[in-house]
């Protein structure tokens, strides 16, 4: 189910992920589309430009990669 979080979804995944962040080893989270608690995360990012994070739901066969661009730390480009 690629690209099925809507912006309410998205919202609440990123919520998701921050506390799975906060506390990895606490209790899993709740799905973004479902409300099914048992949300599988994969932190598949390529830090420092971007997180990626793997979420899925065995309830309703959620499957999503979501994507957290990282702020740059230089001020590069043209002036």
């Amino acid at each position: 189910m690629p690209g099925t979080l809507d912006q309410t979804a998205m919202s609440a995944a990123i919520a998701t992920i921050r506390a799975w962040r906060a506390d990895p080893e606490g209790a899993a989270g709740a799905c973004p589309v479902c409300g099914t608690t048992g949300l599988v995360i994969t932190d598949c990012s390529a830090r420092p430009h971007a997180e990626w994070y793997r979420l899925q739901c065995a309830a309703c066969g959620l499957e999503e990669m979501l994507n957290i661009p990282l702020g740059t730390s230089g001020s590069g480009g043209m002036q």
